[in-house]
């Protein structure tokens, strides 16, 4: 048999079918009535696919499949978001595979390979921002979503939420509180979501009339604590400092509360900080951090279960950007 990936949104183009239609037929053939099998099954014949052995392969029940790329297992904001995925893929009977990595032009093919020799039935990546070609290439090979990091302009549907009207949201809050000279700690610049981060923050300044000098909007290479630190004890050592900093994620933010404390200031009343996540650590420092809180469990509940819709339906599951909030907590008051 010839070993190629299985071109899901292809066949379904020369079929006529749906892709769900003709994945049913790959994975659960006892849902699909035997005219629409042999379409499929004669499609594949030309694909070079022997159909009875690749049919065998791919109803083995003990791989029940998904692939979840996360560019990082260490961060612990993509803990929240594995747990909502393994939570839906569970009541579906799914296991799912953890492939840690940032997809590009230069390994995409080898990526779809590991990807067919586990068997996985979709993909879910939470990885940087894929090219357009990058994302459509994967569509069209394997049902796929697109997790907090999106490309809007790929025809592969995507959850996550806006965090250029999140950031702003929370820089507003920090101007409105009576705080003036803010600084920006944040992720990697190649993340989409620092990039609109980093747009909301300006964007709050701008619509104020404040500015701030280029030295207090930092990108940070990875999302670390020893690196937020240093990050902190730059401004906060610095003659000219800033009376507030808002970060990116609440792992810098608890950095930045360390280093307050280096540096004999009282937070919230020498220093505002705001962080973005909530996640535990956010309500167990001291003070008590206010941030900007994303549904991490549920972005990756809601990015398994449309997958599955994917899967198992007949229409493509629409693109779902879910809500953030502000949780207000001590690290931060009116002035």
């Amino acid at each position: 048999m010839k070993r190629l990936n299985i071109p899901v949104n292809k066949l379904a183009k020369e079929t006529g079918l749906s892709p769900a239609t003709v994945s049913r037929v790959l994975h659960h053939r006892e849902l699909v009535n035997q005219e629409t099998i042999l379409i499929v099954e004669n499609k594949l014949k030309e694909y070079g696919y022997d159909p009875e052995e690749l049919m065998k392969k791919q109803s083995d029940t003990s791989k029940r499949i998904i692939t979840v790329v996360v560019p990082s297992i260490i961060n612990p904001f993509y803990y929240k978001i594995l747990q909502g995925i393994e939570s839906s893929a569970s009541s579906h009977s799914f296991e799912v595979v953890i492939y840690q990595n940032t997809i590009t032009s230069s390994n995409v093919e080898k990526f779809l390979k590991v990807v067919q020799m586990t068997n996985s039935r979709g993909v879910i990546c939470l990885s940087r921002k894929l090219e357009k070609h990058l994302a459509d290439r994967i569509f069209e090979q394997i049902p796929f979503i697109q997790c907090c990091e999106y490309n809007s302009e790929s025809v592969a549907p995507y959850v996550g939420i806006n965090d250029f009207a999140a950031a702003k949201g929370a820089v507003d809050y920090i101007l409105n509180m009576g705080y003036e000279k803010i600084a920006f700690i944040n992720g990697p610049i190649m993340f989409n979501y620092a990039q609109e981060r980093l747009r909301g923050f300006e964007a709050a300044l701008e619509s104020h009339s404040i500015s701030v000098p280029r030295s207090w909007k930092i990108s940070l290479p990875d999302v670390a604590y020893d690196l937020g630190y240093s990050a902190a004890c730059q401004l906060l050592g610095s003659k000219e400092k800033p009376d507030a900093i808002f970060c990116a994620a609440d792992v810098f933010a608890a950095s930045v509360i360390k280093a307050a404390n280096r540096f004999n200031l009282r937070i919230p009343e020498d220093l505002g900080v705001v962080g973005f996540d909530n996640i535990e650590m956010a309500s167990i420092t001291t003070p008590g951090l206010t941030t900007i809180n994303q549904p991490s469990f549920q972005t990756g509940f809601t990015a398994a279960e449309s997958l599955f819709e994917l899967l198992y339906s007949n229409t493509k599951p629409r693109s779902i950007l879910l809500d953030t909030e502000l949780i207000s907590r001590d690290s931060i008051a009116r002035r």
